[in-house]
This record gives C-alpha cells, sequence and structure tokens, in this order.
C-alpha cells in the first residue's frame, strides 16, 4: 500500500508548525528545575507535545529531557526521533535567525532544515496514519530529543527509564539510508606553563582558531609580540607571510603583530581543504624561531597537520563497513598560560575506540601534553538484512522509484542511541541543495520538505505495518 501523499493535506499545517518552531530560540542553556537544557529548549519540547496533544495523540514528558507521541498498540515500538534543539545562532545572517520567515518558498530560521521540519513533518505523518485509521502490529512513536547537538544526554537518560524501539529512524541526515555511523571522539590537547625563564623569539600572546560550529577552521588568528627580534628578521617576517596566499597580518595600536591565516583549497584532500589552524600552526613552525608554545606547536604539526588518516599518532586504520579513520584539527585556543586543541577523530565501526584514545594519549605524553576525552559517540552498523533497513528501503522505492543505497557518515544521530535498531534515514534529498545547516541563514524549502515528507510517511507505514 502505498500512502506517502495523503500527508499533502496538512502543507499549510506543515508550514505554519515549522514557522513557529523555528521562532522558539532553543538553544541549550543554564538548567532550570524540569528544565535541565533551558528554557528556550523547553519552550519548544512543549510547543511540539501541546500541538501533539491538540491533534489526538497521547502525550508523555520524560522530566523535560525528552517527550513522545504515541498511536496504536502492541507490545513492541516502532519509533521516529527528531530534536528540538539547535545549534547557536552564529554570526552573518541577512534574515533574522528566529523569524521564521516565509518568503520565496522557503522557511528560513535556525532550526528550519536541523531539526524543526522533520519534526513537525513526522508529527502530521503520524496524524495523517491516523486518519486513514490503519491498524499497525506495534506502537509507533514519535520521540522529541532535546540534547542531539550537544552531547545526546536527554536521550541517555529517556531510554534509562523507556522502551527501547525494535526499530527507528532519525530523519536528520538524508537519503536514502546510512546504516553506518562512524565512531566519533572528541579529544582535546592541552598544556601549561609559568613564565618562562628565557624570552622566546617570537612570543605568542594569544592564538584562536575554529569553533564547535563548522567542521572545518576558516580562519585562525595570532597576535604576536616581535620584540626579541631584529630588524632583520622582522623583515624577513613579513616576507615570508607575504609569500603565503592565505595569510595577512597588521599591527595593533599597542604593535603588536595580528596573523590571520584562511583555509586553503586541496582537491586531493578529504575535506576539499587544508584548514586555517593546521596552516597557522605550520607557518609558526616554519620560521626557525622559537616560540613560547614550541613544544605544543611540534606536536600538532608533526603529529596532525594536515594529515587526515591518523597515520603520524599510529592510530590509521580502515575496514570494508566504514572506510578509514577520519582526523579533524577543530578547535586551537592559546594564552600565555595555557594552551589547548581539539581534534575529532572518527573511527570505522570494527575499531576499539578506547584503543585508538590510549595510543593517541600515549604519544602526546612522550611531549608533555594532556589529553582528555570530552565527547564519545560509538559506532552505528546496521546490516542490510535487518528488518528496519529492508522496511525503509521498500519505502524509499515505492516513493521515488529508485532503490535504496546504503551510505556511511562520521556525524552522528540519534541512531546513536538506538543499539543498532535504527538508521539515519532523509530529510535531505539526493542532489538537494545545501541548505546552510549549522550556519547563518538555514532554510528549507517547502517543496523539498513535502517530498521528504512523503517518504517519511511510508517509512513510518512500513515500520508500523507487517
Amino acid at each position: 500500500m502505498i500512502i506517502g501523499k495523503e500527508i499533502h493535506k496538512y502543507r499549510d499545517a506543515i508550514i505554519a508548525g515549522i514557522s513557529e518552531l523555528v521562532q522558539i530560540k532553543s538553544i541549550k542553556a543554564t538548567p532550570e528545575p524540569g528544565k535541565p537544557f533551558g528554557a528556550g529548549v523547553d519552550r519548544a519540547l512543549q510547543y511540539m507535545l501541546q500541538l501533539a496533544e491538540s491533534l489526538g495523540f497521547e502525550v508523555t514528558n520524560v522530566d523535560g529531557y525528552a517527550g513522545h507521541a504515541e498511536y496504536g498498540q502492541g507490545e513492541e515500538i516502532a519509533a521516529v526521533l527528531v530534536h528540538l534543539d539547535t545549534v547557536e545562532e552564529g554570526e552573518g545572517w541577512t534574515f533574522p535567525p528566529f523569524g521564521g520567515l516565509i518568503e520565496n518558498g522557503k522557511i528560513i530560521g535556525r532550526g528550519a532544515s536541523d531539526n524543526k521540519g522533520p519534526s513537525v513533518v513526522a508529527l502530521y505523518a503520524l496524524k495523517t496514519l491516523m486518519d486513514l485509521g490503519i491498524t499497525g502490529s506495534r506502537r509507533l512513536r514519535l520521540i522529541f530529543g532535546t540534547n542531539e547537538e550537544s552531547g545526546m544526554r536527554d536521550l541517555e537518560y529517556y531510554f534509562e527509564r523507556e522502551q527501547l524501539p525494535v526499530m527507528a529512524f532519525a530523519p536528520d541526515a538524508g537519503y536514502p539510508i546510512f546504516n553506518v555511523e562512524m565512531g566519533s571522539m572528541n579529544v582535546v590537547f592541552s598544556s601549561e606553563q609559568e613564565s618562562a625563564s628565557t624570552k622566546p623569539q617570537l612570543t605568542i600572546l594569544s592564538l584562536k582558531g575554529g569553533n564547535m560550529l563548522t567542521l572545518i577552521p576558516e580562519t585562525c588568528t595570532a597576535l604576536l609580540s616581535l620584540a626579541q627580534l631584529t630588524d632583520n628578521q622582522v623583515a624577513d617576517f613579513h616576507d615570508a607571510v607575504n609569500l603565503q596566499t592565505n595569510m595577512s597580518f597588521v599591527y595593533d595600536d599597542e604593535g603588536r603583530l595580528v596573523l590571520t591565516a584562511g583555509s586553503e583549497f586541496l582537491a586531493d584532500c578529504l575535506t576539499g581543504s587544508r584548514n586555517a589552524i593546521v596552516n597557522m600552526v605550520a607557518f609558526l613552525r616554519g620560521q626557525g624561531l622559537t616560540t613560547n608554545w614550541d613544544p605544543f606547536l611540534h606536536f600538532l604539526n608533526e603529529k596532525i597537520g594536515a594529515e587526515k588518516s591518523g597515520q603520524s599518532l599510529g592510530i590509521a586504520c580502515s575496514d570494508s563497513e566504514s572506510g578509514a579513520l577520519i582526523l579533524f584539527l577543530r578547535t586551537i585556543s592559546c594564552d600565555l598560560h595555557r594552551a589547548e586543541s581539539l581534534s575529532n577523530i572518527r573511527y570505522p565501526v570494527s575499531h576499539d575506540g578506547a584503543g585508538i584514545l590510549s595510543t593517541v594519549a600515549g604519544l602526546a605524553g612522550t611531549s608533555g601534553i594532556h589529553t582528555e576525552l570530552t565527547r564519545h559517540l560509538l559506532p552505528v552498523y546496521v546490516p542490510e538484512n535487518h528488518p528496519v533497513i529492508v522496511r525503509l528501503s521498500r519505502a524509499y522505492k515505492k516513493m521515488t522509484g529508485d532503490e535504496a543505497v546504503l551510505l556511511r557518515m562520521g556525524a552522528g544521530t540519534y541512531a546513536r542511541k538506538l543499539r543498532n535498531n535504527g538508521v539515519a534515514f532523509g530529510a535531505g534529498l539526493p542532489g538537494g541543495v545545501d541548505t546552510h545547516v549549522h550556519q547563518a541563514d538555514e532554510f528549507v524549502f517547502i517543496d523539498d520538505m513535502m517530498q521528504h515528507a512523503e517518504i517519511c510517511l511510508q517509512g513510518m507505514y512500513e515500520l508500523w505495518i507487517d
């Protein structure tokens, strides 16, 4: 039975719901009683639970961590998992980031595509199934998460208290089906020091680059004192900067040099660019001048640098399911007393994250650098014969006419919390446009969201019916 197109009767309601939900600034904030991730996130959760209740569903709020709406009967649960929290708005917007503006066939605002649009769609898909009066063989549950963007502690709490689905999907990536999510670790390297006993030739007063919104740092800025350099060394330093196509400098009012590095496109690089932090570190190490952070910069340059394989860290590995390990240098922050840099390690599903971390920490320790694991998402691997793959593949082919190719990703979705019983399925269409997820002017095309709605509804039906 093909029912996907039935959802179009709710097109206007979906548009209004997405716009209203986007207007709620649901960014993680200071916890409050019953609001573990702040008042804004809780408002978004309350909005969706109240909307679901108004549509005729029984709803449950699990202590503000997550909630759900449910339809049907049975011992087992099939589920769709969405999240209502967003990353911070960031800078560079030309539209109000929480305006929910509807313009030129788009809904614009933070969360429009990640993941508030799919959240509203999934609710109206559930409503469509209720309207059709179809009887499924299990309960069908829509789970509203609130902490996907900053740790997924919401679902850890939720599944300690609620039944785990036997099959589920998260419409928080793209089509067709992502059955592999690589293990993902955020690792912070740090070093501390008191005032140096001898003056370095080049003093790094501060060094900053990257942020947690973007994977590839676009800029990195160093504030430098050249007071210990001779005039000839200063001239040579200026010449060296001018030879770089992606670097520039100015002097501030106190006579300190402000050096800025950008990213550089590399056709043979996995990420498409050599990031700005890598460029800055390599440049500072390449001038033959002592700095106040030599051991730290040496480690980053020699053991990570522009490599993405982890070879110099001794952690390069791969498997047939997920491919090779990928390493990203994401942020750096230094002042006169502390230096730290965050790296993201994405490892194959058949390998051990604890072993990889042990190798990295041991090597960093030989350079006097401390290692801290700040986040670890375990890998996901759902084999192609798993019922959730079979059923979602059937739904995808019914609605598109295409076979559902199985894909892999390094990023993470709520599939990480489903113990290999769920996958990422939607909402981005194959060959679709860049909707500026985690960037300024995030948006979703309404027609694209409705095309996703057809597939989402059919997918929910296939999970529900035997």
